[in-house]
């Protein structure tokens, strides 16, 4: 049982290992991830990554083997290692381990470095292999959650939300394999006319009676990769509203990046009729590819007359050279900018000058979180194109006429 990539045993043999372990003794568990694979994969192609991912195993095993005299290392997921710790150790050892060897990784290819980070998760007690391994993933989804390249220890008394995540899990498959997924649409219009120019697809996930809700649910729903089944479901419904009287707005996961476009694609394929009337939005702030395999991605969107939209344009890594190396058709400006406009005159001299940038670009602008009439009035004032938010319209099962009159 060993793995063809990494030559280092697999996941069945990890679980065979741990249940050949006496329940009466002490385990130590440890979870490690590589931060932002899929980003390696996209950047450097898919022989790299599988070279990335032996040597990562490699080095953790000799960056372990100077603390651990005895220890079983696995390749458990796609970019995840599964470690068994058998000797009697403090947990702030494998702490000390993980910051001094493992938390940053450097390979060389070429003349170029390629730096890797990795998240971890340990749990250890005597409890049944399935809790330890259960309160690992947990402590493992935690590291990830607060920031990455971070190593979370998981003992019983510190984590009292493993079995939260865990029913998340479990409602969130459940809903998916019943089909409780569905769309949701939040109108868009034109800040000059009033009228309806698009809708924002909003997934909404339905278990039995309850609506899973928060971002805590979808951060679950990524954790455990159930995210580009959910989008597949919103997708495949919301395009049978399609109309050529509005377009309709599809937020990608930037994680599952090329699956969501492949899907697309090939169900665009079928329907080429609604592609213009289909726009994708990109996080600007995220960046997951380098620019030659981005200007790939864009001329294919070109090909198939699908919009793009940049996404909370004026946050996080916001760059202007973006907007002249990438072709886009909106700029959705950083919701924080527009809730305070009204009082900040910071604020509001972002949002103009964004406003300018798009006009030079011919691009359209587009405000979230209008959420009363004087931001409504302002944002017309300083001449934003679009315009979203709940005084315009909340979102609903089905697309809503909309037409905004001032008093």
């Amino acid at each position: 049982m060993v793995d063809e990539i990494t030559g280092l045993p697999s996941r069945k043999a990890f679980f065979k290992k741990l249940e050949e372990i006496p329940e009466e003794e002490n385990k130590i568990i440890l979870f490690l991830d590589i931060d932002n694979f899929r980003v390696i994969n996209l950047s450097y192609g898919y022989a790299v990554g599988d070279l990335i991912l032996k040597n990562t195993g490699l080095y953790i095993k000799k960056g372990l083997s100077k603390y651990f005299s005895e220890f079983f290392i696995a390749r458990t997921g796609s970019n995840t290692f599964g470690v068994v710790i058998l000797d009697e150790v403090p947990l702030v050892r494998i702490e000390e381990a993980f910051h001094r060897y493992l938390k940053k990784i450097s390979f060389k290819k070429g003349s170029e470095i390629i730096s890797i980070t990795l998240s971890g998760g340990v749990s250890s007690g005597k409890q049944n292999v399935e809790d330890l391994v259960a309160k690992a993933e947990a402590a493992l989804f935690s590291a990830k959650e607060s920031g990455k390249s971070t190593l979370i220890v998981n003992q019983s008394s510190k984590f009292a939300d493993v079995m939260k995540v865990q029913e998340f899990r479990r409602k969130l498959i459940q809903a998916i394999e019943e089909g409780g997924v569905t769309p949701f649409f939040q109108p868009i219009v034109s800040l000059r006319t009033g009228e309806i120019f698009a809708y924002e697809v909003l997934a909404r996930i339905f278990y039995k009676d309850e609506v899973l809700r928060g971002d805590y649910v979808f951060a679950v729903a990524d954790s455990f990769s159930l995210t580009p089944e959910i989008d597949k479901q919103i997708f495949l419904k919301a395009i049978e509203f399609a109309s050529d009287d509005y377009r309709l707005f599809f937020n990608l996961s930037m994680k599952y990046f090329v699956k969501e476009l492949n899907f697309i694609f090939q169900t665009m394929k079928k329907r080429p009729y609604h592609c213009k009337n289909i726009v994708l939005e990109i996080t600007e702030s995220q960046r997951i590819f380098n620019e030659g395999i981005a200007k790939s991605f864009f001329q294919m969107f070109r090909e198939f007359n699908i919009g793009i939209a940049v996404d909370d344009f004026g946050a996080g890594y916001s760059n202007f050279m973006y907007l002249k190396k990438f072709p886009a058709d909106v700029l959705k400006i950083d919701g924080g900018f527009i809730k305070n406009a009204k009082n900040d005159i910071k604020d509001l001299t972002i949002v103009k000058s964004i406003v300018d940038v798009g006009r030079a670009f011919r691009l359209r602008t587009l405000a979230e979180f209008i959420e009363d009439e004087e931001t409504y009035r302002i944002m017309k004032e300083i001449g934003v194109s679009l315009g979203q938010g709940w005084f315009i319209g909340k979102p609903s099962p089905e697309p809503q006429k909309v037409k905004i009159k001032l008093s």
